[in-house]
C-alpha cells in the first residue's frame, strides 16, 4: 500500500513537472540548431508576458549563435523590453548614430564588464566622447577598451574568439594613436601605431596614417618609404588617392619638384579618368538595393572594360571584418533555410522560411548600403585631393619661377640618395631595397634622399665667359 501511494505521488509529480516544463516551439527549433528561427519565435512567445531572468539568459544564449546584428531588424521598443547587455549595445549604437549622445552613454554604461561586447562598447563610447569634445573621457574609454579586450582574449577558449578580441584591442589602439595625432603628440602616436603587428587586418590601412605621422615629424624619407610599401604585389588592392598626395607633398618638402610633378601628372592623366568612369557607373545604381552587394562578388561586364583598380577596391572592402561577419551570417542563414527545406514538413516550411528570407534580404540590404557608403566616400574624397594636388602644382610652378627671376637654382649636385640621410631608431630594421618586395620588409622602407632646398646662384652666360 505504501509502495503504491509512493508511486502515485511520484507520477503526479512527474506530470506536474512535465506541464511546467512543456517544450516551446522556440526550444524545439533551438534543439535542431535552427537558431535564427528560434530567436524570432522566442520573441513571439515572451513579448506579451513578464520577462524573467531565465528569459534574458536564454536570449543571450541564442544571440551567441546568431550574432547581434540582426537585432537591428527589430523595433527599439521590443529590444527595450529585454534589458540584456546585447540589446543595450544595439540600442546604444543606434543612439550614437542618431546623435542622442546622453542616451547612448547611459546604455553603454549598463553593459556588464564581463559581457563579450563590453570592449566594443567602450570603443563606441569613446566615439560619443569624441563627438562631445571630451578628450579626457575619450582616452579613458580607449584604454578601458584595450584592457578589457586583452583580458577577454587571454581567457577565450577558441582561436576565433581570441582573434575577435585581438581585433577590438587593435582598433582601440589605432583610435588612441589617432587621438594622439590629433592633439599633436606625434611621437606618442607613432609608438601606438608601431604596436600594431603586420599580420593585423588593419595594418595595410595604417601605413598611410603612419606616413602622415612621419611627415609631421619632418622625416619625409620615412614617409615616402612607407608609401612605397603600397607598390608591393601583396598590397596591390590597397590603393588610396591620399597616398599619392602625401608622396607628392613629401617630395615637395624636400624640394624635389620634378618628382612631385611626376606624381601629380600621373594622378591627372591616369587615375582621375578612372575615378570619373567609376563615378558614372555607380551613380546610375545609387538607389539599387543589391547592386553594390552583387558587385562585391560578380563585377559586371560593364566594369571589366575599366581599369583593374575598380576590382581592387571591391576586393579590399570584402577583407574588412564587418563585411566578413555579415557574409558569414548570410551563409549560416542559407544553411538553416536549406536544412529546413530538406527536413521539415510543409507547414513548418511555410511558417519559418519566409521570415528567414526576410532576415537574409535585410542583411543583403545592409551590406549593400555599407558598400555603397564606402565607395561613395572614397569617390567624394577624390575632388578634394585633386584640388590639393592642383594647388601644389601651382606652388611648384611659382617657386620655379621665383628661382628663375632671382637668378638662382636648386643645388641638385648630388646623388639621388645616401644611407646617411636615413633616420632610424634602434627598434627599426635596415633593409637595402634591391627592387624586390619581401614580406618581412614591408612597412620598414625609408628613402635616403637629401633635402634639395639649398639654392645657389645661377651662373649667366656672360659670367661664364
Amino acid at each position: 500500500m505504501k509502495l503504491l501511494l509512493l508511486f502515485t505521488m511520484l507520477l503526479l509529480t512527474l506530470q506536474a513537472f512535465g506541464e511546467e516544463k512543456k517544450t516551446t516551439l522556440s526550444e524545439k527549433l533551438e534543439s535542431k540548431k535552427y537558431y535564427y528561427s528560434a530567436l524570432n519565435e522566442f520573441f513571439k512567445e515572451t513579448y506579451f508576458r513578464t520577462i524573467i531572468n531565465d528569459d534574458l539568459k536564454r536570449l543571450e544564449d541564442l544571440l551567441y549563435f546568431t550574432g547581434i546584428e540582426l537585432l537591428e531588424d527589430y523595433e527599439p521598443s521590443l529590444l527595450q523590453k529585454y534589458p540584456t547587455s546585447s540589446t543595450r549595445f544595439i540600442l546604444a549604437r543606434q543612439a550614437l548614430q542618431t546623435k542622442k549622445y546622453k542616451v547612448a552613454l547611459e546604455l553603454f554604461a549598463k553593459i556588464h564588464p564581463d559581457h563579450r561586447y563590453y570592449p566594443e562598447g567602450k570603443l563606441l563610447e569613446a566615439q560619443v566622447y569624441d563627438q562631445q569634445g571630451n578628450v579626457k573621457k575619450r582616452l579613458e574609454s580607449y584604454e578601458a577598451c584595450q584592457e578589457s579586450a586583452i583580458k577577454n582574449e587571454s581567457s577565450a577558449l577558441s582561436e576565433k574568439i581570441k582573434r575577435y578580441y585581438r581585433m577590438v584591442n587593435e582598433i582601440c589602439l589605432v583610435n588612441k594613436a589617432r587621438h594622439l595625432f590629433k592633439v599633436e603628440d606625434y611621437k606618442a602616436s607613432l609608438e601606438a601605431y608601431n604596436k600594431i603587428p603586420k599580420k593585423s587586418y588593419k595594418w595595410p590601412y595604417l601605413l598611410l596614417e603612419k606616413a602622415w605621422v612621419y611627415y609631421q615629424l619632418g622625416d619625409f624619407n620615412r614617409a615616402l618609404g612607407l608609401l612605397t610599401t603600397y607598390k608591393s604585389p601583396l598590397l596591390d588592392t590597397y590603393f588610396f588617392p591620399e597616398a599619392e598626395y602625401l608622396a607628392a607633398l613629401s617630395y615637395f618638402r624636400l624640394c624635389l619638384y620634378e618628382d612631385s610633378l611626376t606624381i601629380i601628372n600621373q594622378f591627372y592623366k591616369v587615375y582621375r579618368p578612372r575615378f570619373q568612369a567609376l563615378d558614372t557607373i555607380l551613380k546610375q545604381n545609387r538607389n539599387s538595393q543589391n547592386y553594390f552587394y552583387n558587385l562585391m562578388f560578380k563585377p559586371g561586364d560593364e566594369l571589366k572594360k575599366h581599369e583593374e583598380f575598380v576590382r581592387h577596391i571591391l576586393t579590399r572592402m570584402k577583407k574588412q571584418t564587418r563585411f566578413s561577419l555579415d557574409f558569414n551570417a548570410i551563409f549560416k542563414i542559407n544553411q538553416e533555410m536549406r536544412r529546413i527545406a530538406a527536413n521539415e514538413k510543409p507547414v513548418i516550411k511555410q511558417m519559418l522560411l519566409p521570415h528567414l528570407a526576410e532576415v537574409k534580404e535585410n542583411m543583403i540590404n545592409k551590406i549593400n548600403y555599407n558598400a555603397k557608403t564606402d565607395i561613395f566616400q572614397f569617390l567624394e574624397g577624390v575632388p578634394f585631393l585633386s584640388s590639393e594636388l592642383f594647388k601644389l602644382n601651382l606652388e611648384i610652378i611659382s617657386r620655379k619661377k621665383d628661382l628663375v627671376y632671382a637668378n638662382k637654382k636648386l643645388i641638385a649636385d648630388r646623388s639621388r640618395g645616401d644611407y646617411s640621410n636615413v633616420k632610424r631608431s634602434k627598434f627599426e630594421y635596415f633593409w637595402t631595397f634591391q627592387g624586390a618586395f619581401w614580406a618581412d620588409e614591408l612597412g620598414d622602407y625609408s628613402l635616403g634622399l637629401k633635402s634639395n632646398c639649398q639654392t645657389i646662384r645661377q651662373v649667366t652666360e656672360e659670367e661664364g665667359e
